[in-house]
């Protein structure tokens, strides 16, 4: 790469970072869109935003190319939020290059997979004049927030789709050996903020052995579910697919099954996984065994010194996990119903479902078939353990996708402080996008 172009990524980077768009900030979302709008027309798309009603803006951006169908890079400008801000060794929303990295929130996800995505186009543009496909966008500003007007916002231009073949998703990176790791899917999430109420106000903490807790009643739910393995919600077992059939397919074709157990644990210091799980026991928990988590527990006083309460209400937020093909509406459902039977509050905050598209599906093939023809050392993961509005372009789009082209890496800390990207990992994507737009029409 040269350092035109590094600088380029650069100055872009920064101007994007320096957005503090987290989607609840529309203001900053809309000045995002705004400048994303600009940049895609001075390299020649042809721009188009929606604007949900409730919501922030959606790009969809076509630069027409020589051949009759399209790619798609589906992206995000919308980020996690910097805090804790003590924790950072740089202001977040200031792009800071130290040695062979580059800081920020965002760089990794998302903003640095949008500017090189764009600028592998310009490089096309610059060195033959033309593409040989039409490349496409669709960049949105929720979709840490679960993108809950996307698809109503592309349902109003369902013709946009029509000549796509692949839908390029919006993360991916470099594993510690070098590779490339492929995700044909990803898990769905369900996110939930749970309440409890008890009493009309906080209480000396002498009259727990006669009033209620919230506290208590909330962590019991919690436990019997945990305790019970979710059965409890009788749709929650229904329909998963089979990891190992899919392992199998797989492995089959040649190709490496993506995991690293010893690099889990080594980044978050730990000896062993839950259970013990080892091997290829851990391997199918991680892509197909679905999750229930904690996210955070507020209740009482938590200061300094002591104060003795028997706090009046109590919340929790939680996730699950999803894999193909559980139906996040008939768990949401039961999830919430049977909390309000215990006398809880249930606010469902986030959904997305799970999807997967077939290793043995053409287009994938096709790339692989490219990524193989261009040198680049390729892993496949089933689908991703993390979740996004894949669904959308699966399901009602009818549309292949898959992720793993990016600019990250192992240690990107992507929605942790200290976000991170290598600049020779920069130089590797705008190539790989380059030579995988360049190489489409010819594997046909």
């Amino acid at each position: 790469m040269s350092d035109e172009v590094l600088k380029e990524f650069i100055n872009m980077l920064s101007d994007l970072v320096s957005f503090k768009s987290l989607s609840i900030n529309e203001g900053e979302c809309e000045k995002t869109a705004k400048y994303l709008v600009e940049v895609l027309k001075e390299v020649g798309f042809s721009v188009k935003v929606v604007k949900p009603r409730e919501g922030n803006p959606v790009i969809l951006a076509s630069l027409k190319g020589k051949g009759n169908n399209s790619i798609l890079f589906y992206n995000h400008y919308d980020v996690q939020p910097a805090e804790p801000l003590e924790e950072w060794i740089y202001d977040p929303f200031q792009v800071k290059v130290v040695e062979d990295r580059i800081y920020g929130r965002g760089v990794g996800d998302n903003k640095g997979n949008i500017v090189s995505r764009i600028l592998a186009v310009k490089k096309i543009l610059e060195e033959e004049g033309e593409l040989p496909i039409t490349v496409k966008f669709v960049i949105e500003g929720e979709e840490e927030a679960g993108s809950p007007h996307l698809w109503n916002a592309l349902s109003q231009s369902k013709e946009f789709f029509e000549d796509v073949e692949l839908v390029i998703w919006e993360f991916g990176g470099f594993n510690k050996d070098g590779s490339m790791t492929i995700f044909l899917g990803l898990k769905g999430i369900l996110y939930f903020e749970l309440k409890a109420r008890r009493l009309s106000r906080d209480a000396h903490s002498s009259l727990a052995v006669l009033l209620p807790s919230a506290a208590w009643d909330l962590i019991t739910f919690l436990y019997e579910l945990k305790k019970d393995n979710l059965k409890k919600i009788k749709s929650f077992w229904n329909g998963i697919v089979d990891i190992r059939e899919v392992l199998q397919e797989i492995r089959e074709a040649g190709y490496e099954i993506a995991f690293d157990s010893d690099v889990l644990k080594q980044e978050f210091d730990i000896e062993s996984f839950v259970d013990d799980l080892e091997d290829e026991e851990a391997l199918e928990a991680y892509y197909g065994r679905p999750s229930f988590n904690i996210d955070g527990f507020l209740t009482g006083y938590t200061g300094e010194a002591s104060k003795t309460v028997l706090p009046a209400e109590a919340s929790v937020k939680v996730d699950f996990r999803l894999v193909p093909y559980q139906d996040a509406e008939a768990i949401s459902k039961e999830f919430c119903e049977l909390a309000e039977k215990n006398g809880l509050i249930c606010k469902k905050m986030d959904y997305t479902e799970p999807t997967y598209t077939s290793f043995k599906h053409p287009s994938i093939q096709k790339l692989l078939k490219i990524l193989n023809s261009i040198g680049v050392k390729t892993k496949i993961a089933p689908w991703s353990p993390g979740s996004g509005p894949m669904h959308i372009f699966t399901k009602y789009l009818k549309l292949p996708a898959v992720s793993g082209i990016g600019v990250s890496y192992w240690g990107t800390r992507a929605h942790a402080p200290n976000e991170n990207i290598r600049i020779k990992d920069v130089e590797k994507t705008i190539q790989i996008i380059s030579e995988t737009i360049k190489s489409h029409p010819r594997m046909n």
